[in-house]
C-alpha cells in the first residue's frame, strides 16, 4: 500500500509538471497588450509598432499597442501595476522610466527594479543633438560660440525643454559642466519645440538628429554636437559633446518589462521572441529612422545596462530637484 501511495504521488507530480510545461509551451494563448506612455507618431510609438508586428508573427498571437500618454509615464506605469502579472500585459518605454524613480514621480519609495521584471533592452543610441538656427542674431555657429556667449550674457540664451523631463536635466548638466547659465523654457513636446525653434522663440534646440535632418540639409539648422562620449557613425562630421568639454555618457534606450511577479518561463518565452524580432526588418528600419541601432540585452544584462544609465542621470535629477 505504501509503495502504491508513493507511485501515485510520483505520477501526480509528473502530471503537474507536464501540465505546467504544456501551459508555458502554449503561451501566449491570446493577444498580448503593450502599454506605452507616449502618443501616436513619435519614436516610441513607431519603434514599438514595428517590433510588435514581428512579435505577432513569432508568437502566433496578436501583439497590440495601447497608447497611454500623460503624467510623464506615470499613467501607463500605474495601469501596468493594476493589471495581473499573467504575461499578457507588457510595458515598452525608454530612459524616462528611470526618471520616475529619480524624481519621485511615483509613490514614495517606488523603484523600477522592484516594479518590473525586465525582459530586454532592445535598441537605442546617442543621436540627441544641440542645434542653433543659421539665421540667429547672436553670431552662434559652434558649440564654443554658445559657451562664450552664455558666459558673457548669463540667462540670455534660451534652451527649449519640457520642464522636469530628460532634456531639462541635460540642460542642467550642460550648465554644470561648462559653467554657463541659460534660461530653460518649457515649450512642450518634441514637435512643439521644433516649431517654436523655427519661429525664433528659443535659441537652443535639443532633439534627435532625425528631427533636425531636414533642416540641416536646407541649411536652417546648425548642429553643434551630438550628446555622447563618441561621434555617431551615421553623422561622423558632428563632434561629440565630450570632445567639446561636456562629458555625457547617458545612452538613449528602449526596453520591454513585465509587472513584477510574472512567471519567469513566460518572460523567457517573450524575451526569446524579442531577441529574434530586434534583428528583423521592421524594427531595424524603424530604429534607422532615428539613427538608432539594435542593442539586445536580455534580463539581468538589461537591468545592469539600465542601472548604468541611471547612475549617469542621478546627479542630473538631484540638480533638477534642488531648483
Amino acid at each position: 500500500m505504501k509503495n502504491f501511495k508513493k507511485i501515485a504521488a510520483l505520477i501526480l507530480v509528473v502530471l503537474m509538471l507536464s501540465t505546467s510545461a504544456v501551459a508555458f509551451a502554449d503561451y501566449p494563448e491570446k493577444a498580448i497588450e503593450v502599454l506605452i506612455p507616449a502618443g501616436p507618431g513619435g519614436d516610441t510609438d513607431t519603434t514599438v509598432r514595428a517590433i510588435a508586428a514581428s512579435l505577432t508573427e513569432l508568437l502566433g498571437q496578436p501583439v497590440v499597442v495601447t497608447n497611454m500618454p500623460g503624467g510623464a509615464g506615470t499613467v501607463a506605469m500605474t495601469e501596468l501595476q493594476n493589471r495581473d502579472a499573467d504575461g499578457y500585459t507588457v510595458f515598452y518605454h525608454h530612459v524616462d522610466t528611470l526618471l520616475l524613480e529619480l524624481l519621485g514621480r511615483m509613490d514614495d519609495g517606488w523603484q523600477w527594479e522592484d516594479a518590473l521584471d525586465i525582459s530586454a533592452v532592445t535598441g537605442g543610441g546617442n543621436t540627441y543633438c544641440l542645434f542653433v538656427r543659421k539665421d540667429n542674431d547672436k553670431g552662434l555657429n559652434t558649440f564654443e560660440d554658445v559657451i562664450n556667449y552664455a558666459k558673457e550674457n548669463p540667462y540670455e540664451l534660451t534652451y527649449a525643454v519640457e520642464m522636469g523631463g530628460t532634456l531639462h536635466m541635460h540642460a542642467l548638466a550642460l550648465m554644470q559642466a561648462t559653467g554657463i547659465e541659460v534660461d530653460c523654457i518649457d515649450l512642450g513636446a518634441a514637435s512643439d519645440r521644433t516649431i517654436a525653434f523655427l519661429g525664433g522663440q528659443c535659441d537652443i534646440l535639443e532633439g534627435l538628429y532625425s528631427q533636425g535632418k531636414e533642416y540641416i540639409e536646407t541649411g536652417d539648422f546648425v548642429p553643434l554636437c551630438v550628446l555622447g562620449n563618441e561621434r555617431n557613425e551615421n553623422f561622423p562630421d558632428i563632434p561629440c559633446s565630450e570632445e567639446l568639454g561636456f562629458p555625457f555618457a547617458a545612452e538613449w534606450f528602449y526596453y520591454f518589462g513585465f509587472k513584477k511577479g510574472t512567471d519567469p518561463e513566460i518572460v523567457k518565452t517573450f524575451t526569446e521572441a524579442v531577441g529574434q524580432a530586434v534583428t528583423m526588418e521592421p524594427y531595424a528600419n524603424a530604429l534607422a529612422l532615428y539613427n538608432f541601432h539594435d542593442n539586445f540585452q536580455p534580463n539581468d544584462d538589461g537591468v545592469a545596462f539600465m542601472k548604468g544609465v541611471e547612475e549617469v542621470y542621478a546627479p542630473m535629477a538631484e540638480a533638477l530637484m534642488e531648483q
